[in-house]
């Protein structure tokens, strides 16, 4: 059987195997692409931001605490950052669930709340774990990116027609039979795509593996401070407020915006606790936050620092989720990667045919075949 039957068939199974997971992803991908945009225009009420002074930060953060006294504040999104949309967006985790509380700047009131069942975060769910977060769905996941990355390769490779005929994999023949439309098609848009399904299978199936594959190679997939200088120190005169933390951020960023803030995790007595770790946009910021500064909440002192602009070693983790979601170039990307994402269902649908379609004759030639022998 000649190379280019085997990877064909290979290709072709694959493909079989894991088409409609492939499918659900791309498009929960594309509706993910949009996520703020139609967030926005489904619960409008939760980001109505009243004119006027706004309310402090640790004031919020005060008003959130009250309202829910048993959950822990790991995250607060800037009215900057993309998902905020202009509200003081801060993510509230009590026991196994995790809830985003949304509270008007200009008022300090809570506009309302969106739960782990919300739409777009069970579309979440589904797109990075397959609404399988305790049976390492992620990990599953990843897998099926790394398929996703071979059937785009071996795509290329059936695709290819060669350096002198190249234009000859973007030529659709209108007047031929269903069979040569729906390869033509299958050949044209997998010809245009693949430079955008490599990156997006090969970046969605890192997110799992990442760390594992980094390490065979004796590298570090995230560059990260010590985690024992990521640490505060408890003083008498108890924890700074937020906005004094924020202030001294912005003052190791200078020009910088700042996108978010994570909070440290609750520790044991007698354990150190973790310092606060502030995300800020930096000159050209592909995401959402590419300067990292972590913060002694006590003290204010900057404890750890991260900033690709003077740390090339940061490339990967810079551009790695940017690159998945092509935030990196604004609108115009945001479109082009929304319509990639339906890619793979035009894909599947024409491979799909094709397949039905050879069978179909297959058989009827059969068909034939045993006709004559009875006859």
């Amino acid at each position: 059987m000649k190379t280019r039957r085997i990877i064909a068939k290979i290709h072709l199974w694959l493909s079989m195997l894991t088409g409609v997971f492939i499918v659900l992803i791309g498009l929960t991908g594309s509706l993910l692409v949009f996520e703020p945009e139609l967030n926005s225009m489904l619960h409008p009420n939760l980001y109505k931001v009243t004119e006027g002074k706004k309310v402090t930060y640790q004031q919020a953060l005060q008003v959130v605490s009250e309202a829910y006294p048993k959950g822990q504040i790991d995250r607060v999104y800037t009215p900057s950052e993309p998902n905020a949309r202009g509200v003081y967006l801060f993510r509230l985790k009590e026991g196994e669930e995790q809830q985003n509380i949304f509270v008007d700047p200009g008022t300090g009131y809570i506009n309302g709340t969106l739960g782990d069942k919300a739409l777009f975060n069970l579309i979440t769910e589904f797109h990075e774990k397959l609404l399988l977060k305790n049976f390492n769905g992620d990990k599953i996941i990843g897998i099926i990116g790394f398929i996703f990355f071979f059937i785009t390769l071996s795509g290329l490779y059936l695709w290819w027609p060669g350096i002198k005929k190249w234009a000859r994999g973007f030529i659709l023949r209108r007047n031929a039979n269903p069979y040569v439309r729906q390869y033509d098609l299958h050949k044209v848009i997998g010809g245009v795509s693949i430079p955008f399904l490599l990156v997006v299978s090969l970046t969605g199936a890192l997110f799992a593996y990442d760390e594992m594959i980094f390490g065979w190679f004796g590298a570090k997939a995230k560059v990260m401070s010590p985690e024992e200088q990521l640490i505060s120190k408890a003083l008498p005169s108890g924890k700074l407020p937020l906005d004094e933390l924020i202030s001294r951020a912005e003052e190791a960023v200078p020009q910088g915006t700042l996108m978010q803030v994570r909070m440290p995790e609750e520790v044991e007595r007698g354990t150190p606790e973790g310092a606060v770790e502030f995300r800020l946009s930096g000159s050209f910021d592909p995401g959402n936050g590419n300067v990292k500064v972590w913060l002694d909440q006590y003290s204010g002192k900057v404890v750890g620092k991260l900033d690709p602009r003077v740390n090339s070693g940061l490339m990967y983790q810079t551009w790695h989720l940017p690159l998945h979601t092509g935030s990196f170039g604004g609108l115009f990307t945001k479109i082009l990667y929304a319509i990639g994402g339906l890619t793979p269902s035009i894909l599947m649908f024409t491979g799909v045919y094709m397949w039905w379609y050879k069978k179909k004759n297959k058989n009827k030639r059969k068909q034939k075949i045993d006709s004559r022998a009875v006859a």
